[in-house]
């Protein structure tokens, strides 16, 4: 006697429901993820906290129709560098990006003027064979940094001109000029669009303007990123 329908599917659901968990559960143990672990140091080796680190994704587009082709960008995960330099990155892998790279800072947060911007690190082939990546960074100190602790230990790092270097970096000029209250020193920053007056260390205002593009380098310079450019 053949049983009915719904009572045959009755006694397979549980075993589908089972089948079903446990492919999940499968596919979820085998998932791929971006694992990367480092250490940003600074020229001496010494371990950088609170650095912040950026994990970007990419991915390109075409359209043959119209031959034009974009693409996106955005960013994965970023976490900060503990105490001793130290950061860890670990979020599941995205297959509907191409593209995988590192960035080591944020423009509104990185010291331009004491270190120089390090460079991005693809990591998309590490990713794609399974690996945890092991990436650590050393940054790069900008030539005119022992020049503006110089000046910070002559000014005084709390200081009016103190708190402008450590923000700016060296002034992009130095001049004598002319105030409504008379003569006064200042501070040029052309290429951030800003000058800083002072009269006896003390300051005496500031005036803002269209940045400058800096010039390009002329034969035999060496052709190196000022202290406080970048962005």
């Amino acid at each position: 006697m053949r049983k009915p329908v719904g009572v045959l599917f009755g006694r397979l659901l549980p075993a589908l429901i089972t089948a079903v968990l446990l492919t999940a559960g499968e596919a979820s143990a085998g998932e791929k993820r971006v694992h990367v672990q480092g250490r940003i140091a600074d020229p001496d080796g010494k371990g950088l906290s609170a650095q912040i680190v950026r994990l970007f994704k990419t991915r390109r587009s075409f359209r043959i129709q119209k031959f034009s082709s974009g693409g996106q960008i955005a960013e994965a995960a970023r976490v900060t560098s503990d105490e001793n330099g130290f950061f860890e990155i670990d979020v599941p892998y995205d297959r509907a990006f191409d593209d995988y790279y590192l960035r080591f800072y944020d423009p509104a947060a990185f010291d331009l003027v004491q270190y120089r911007l390090p460079s991005d690190r693809e990591i998309t082939k590490e990713i794609r064979r399974g690996e945890t990546i092991r990436l650590d960074v050393t940054f790069e100190r900008q030539p005119m940094w022992g020049d503006v602790v110089r000046r910070l230990e002559a000014a005084g790092p709390d200081s009016p001109k103190g708190r402008v270097l450590r923000s700016m970096g060296l002034p992009e000029r130095e001049m004598k000029g002319e105030g409504p209250d008379g003569p006064r020193e200042e501070w040029w920053y052309h290429t951030r669009g800003v000058v800083y007056f002072f009269r006896d260390g003390r300051p005496a205002g500031f005036r803002r303007f269209d940045p400058v593009a800096p010039a390009a380098p002329g034969p035999g310079s060496s052709g190196a990123e000022a202290p406080g450019g970048g962005a």
